[in-house]
């Protein structure tokens, strides 16, 4: 069959239409792309999870809770974090994983800022709470100590000398004026394990020791011994516990400090209005009964800072402990070991 040819009229009148049907769908596929784009702009774009490592300086603290507690809630993961926990066995282990560069995020006691004095790649950046309430004196089931006076002249388990329970026990001499060596407590040094702890309680190696107060809970619920008074008994706002940062990592992605401090801050407002979330995870964490676990947060939930800035009167009795340890020397400009730069403003929080 041949081909129809069309006449030079037919030809032009069907030229003319399939211009028509052209124009009409370019200008269908230009507007459908455009819905599409205003679609797109409209939608959330999905931001993937940033990993950060985080590490606790031990892993059995109500101190860092808060981290576990976000974790678990979704709260870090809101601001597109996820979280690789991390424990080590003591500031100092955990500040040389830091200088390694295998820490981003390091949860760890105040006096730690020694560190960040002496050359440490990190500063610190948000303060977790600046309570002596922290740490407590324990004694054992035989003592027959009922207050601060009747430490006098007695021996006190410390964690190691330099370290904050070493001028926790030093501040007690001082306070009360207890300078002879008759009077003066003697600091023994017994670890930070609980059962460390224990074992010099119970065989008389010393006669207090100075611990988390879940352990005098603990000690009380076992007929073993019990909880004597806290340290703010005695010392006033001190820089406690203190969470550090990478100075790398402030260079590379500050973004990734200030999600992480929103995630915290957040994450212990959580913790004040939801007990019993709270405690489930702390008992785990701690490896404590709940009820021992409620107590330390009936205790110490108040003392945790909600907003993660630094006192001046806390960091000046940081300093000052710093000196009497000798852990420094001379006198230290505290303002140049922590930042508050990357703490949210009021309105983001």
């Amino acid at each position: 069959m041949k081909a129809r040819t069309l006449s030079g009229r037919e030809g032009s009148e069907k030229r003319n239409t399939d211009k028509r049907d052209g124009s009409r769908i370019t200008r269908r596929l230009a507007l459908g792309a455009m819905a599409g784009s205003l679609v797109a702009l409209r939608s959330p774009i999905a931001k993937a999870d940033s990993k950060l490592r985080v590490g606790k300086a031990v892993a059995v603290n109500i101190g860092y809770v808060p981290l576990d507690v976000g974790i678990e809630h979704g709260i870090f993961q809101k601001h597109g974090l996820e979280i690789e926990e991390m424990n080590f066995a003591g500031g100092a282990k955990i500040a040389q994983a830091m200088t390694a560069g295998a820490v981003d995020i390091s949860l760890s006691a105040g006096p730690d800022m020694a560190f960040v004095a002496k050359g440490a790649p990190e500063i610190a950046i948000a303060s977790i709470a600046e309570s002596a309430a922290f740490m407590v004196y324990l004694v054992g089931k035989q003592s027959n100590a009922h207050g601060m006076e009747d430490l006098k002249g007695k021996k006190i388990g410390i964690t190691s000398p330099g370290s904050l329970t070493d001028w926790l026990a030093e501040r007690l001499n001082q306070v009360n004026g207890w300078t002879s060596a008759s009077d003066r407590v003697t600091k023994v040094a017994v670890g930070g394990s609980a059962q460390a702890t224990l074992a010099a309680l119970k065989t008389g190696q010393v006669d207090a020791s100075i611990g988390a107060p879940q352990l005098g809970y603990e000690l009380e619920e076992q007929h073993e011994g019990r909880l004597l008074f806290d340290c703010s008994h005695y010392v006033g706002p001190i820089e406690l516990y203190t969470i550090f940062t990478s100075t790398a990592l402030t260079q590379s992605n500050p973004d990734l400090v200030r999600r992480f401090l929103k995630g915290w801050l957040e994450s212990i407002a959580f913790m004040k209005t939801h007990k019993d979330e709270t405690v489930r995870i702390a008992a785990k964490v701690m490896g404590a009964p709940p009820a021992i676990a409620a107590r330390t947060y009936d205790s110490l939930i108040s003392k945790f800072s909600t907003d993660g800035k630094f006192g001046g009167k806390a960091l000046e009795t940081l300093g000052q402990s710093f000196q009497d340890l000798k852990t420094l020397p001379g006198p230290v400009q505290m303002e140049k070991l922590y930042t508050e730069r990357f703490l949210p403003t009021e309105s983001q929080t």
